[in-house]
């Protein structure tokens, strides 16, 4: 069990849908108010600035549950229930951001661009974090949701590459969300997000065409299309609602949004590389596949992305019954904190190199 304790385990993932109330009343307060402009910045600050200093502070929280209790936390209510919670308060974000953008033209050009910016941070902790634990279950309707949300920031492709491609393809060359040793995250983020794109309709392609679909008929049916076709309503209503202006919000915090998905992708498997046997075959996915972090108030926030490597050996599982794994490679901090590093390559490369080295020898000594 958590060290927490199991209520106030279940209880703090309740941050994940404050972030996006906070934004609300953020930009309530940045247009209402011109001395407080300069908080349409906010939610970047407290991602990038506030929340990487708390979380070390606040310190590791491993988790060892039981079968009985995994169980226990997958049947939960409320944990089933947060992330359709935080999905309804993206949503609404996404609008009311909408509902502002005509007035875009009262901030200064540096608050535009906060608003924009602070947007696509939200959306890729509430739109693309949580589409990420829903495409992954059982029940269509969940399915279909985090579809929805992924589509909301022109990322649909994602619900299709990230379950048929990469939990495959994981730790391999032929993966595009695995970062290379060496390779900076400037040169892997545009790789990854075209990789992510392209592989998704051949993907897709590739289904169809075992189904027997051609043609017209294949393109229809492709799931890419379907997604795409809703980020296209979404732009035309937030045309429709606000101009150029809306069309501005939508994108921009949409690019921010995946960008902020590929710079987490670069932190989760860095460096790490499945092995082959003798034959050519890739070994099974581990926990050693994955780069994973305790941090509790980050795990919170992010409704356990971090314990990373027991999610790609059970995707399925439930985020509050996901495990941690000391076998698994340990990052130095938390995802801002590591990000915010990878900004600048040398220093990424001399907190996380050494780490794959001791690795390194130590599977050599076996």
């Amino acid at each position: 069990m958590s060290k927490l304790g199991f209520h106030a385990y279940r209880f703090s993932f309740w941050l994940a849908p404050a972030v996006g109330v906070a934004f609300l009343f953020d930009i309530y307060r940045a247009f209402e108010h011109p001395h407080l402009q300069w908080m349409t910045w906010w939610a970047t600050i407290i991602t990038y600035g506030l929340v990487p200093i708390v979380d070390r502070f606040a310190g590791r929280v491993p988790t060892h549950f039981s079968a009985d209790e995994q169980m226990r936390l997958v049947r939960d209510p409320m944990l089933r229930v947060i992330p359709w919670v935080c999905g309804a308060v993206w949503l609404i974000a996404l609008f009311s951001a909408l509902s502002y953008a005509p007035r875009l033209g009262e901030l200064p050009l540096i608050h535009r661009i906060g608003f924009i910016v602070s947007l696509g941070v939200v959306g890729g902790i509430l739109a693309i974090n949580i589409a990420h634990e829903l495409v992954h279950r059982n029940n269509k309707a969940e399915r279909f949701a985090g579809g929805v949300l992924l589509a909301s920031v022109c990322y649909g492709v994602f619900k299709v590459e990230h379950v048929r491609g990469h939990h495959l393809r994981v730790a391999t060359h032929d993966d595009p969300a695995t970062a290379r040793l060496n390779e900076s995250i400037y040169r892997f983020v545009p790789r990854a997000m075209l990789g992510v794109y392209r592989h998704a309709w051949r993907i897709e392609a590739e289904t169809l065409q075992r189904r027997g679909f051609r043609g017209l008929a294949a393109f229809i049916r492709n799931e890419n299309l379907h997604w795409s076709l809703l980020s296209m309503a979404i732009a035309i209503a937030a045309y429709a609602a606000a101009g150029i202006a809306g069309l501005a919000v939508f994108f921009g915090a949409s690019v921010i949004a995946i960008i902020e998905l590929e710079l987490v992708d670069y932190i989760e498997h860095y460096g790490l590389v499945r092995g082959e046997d003798e034959n050519g075959k890739l070994e099974p996915v581990r926990y050693e596949h994955s780069w994973d972090y305790s941090g509790w108030f980050t795990n919170a926030l992010l409704i356990n992305l971090q314990r990373h490597s027991d999610h790609h050996a059970h995707g399925g599982r439930a985020f509050g019954a996901l495990n941690s794994h000391p076998e698994a490679p340990q990052l130095p901090a938390s995802y801002a904190t590591m990000i915010l590093a990878a900004l600048f390559p040398p220093l990424y490369r001399a907190l996380i190199h050494p780490r794959i080295e001791v690795r390194r020898q130590a599977a050599r000594a076996i």
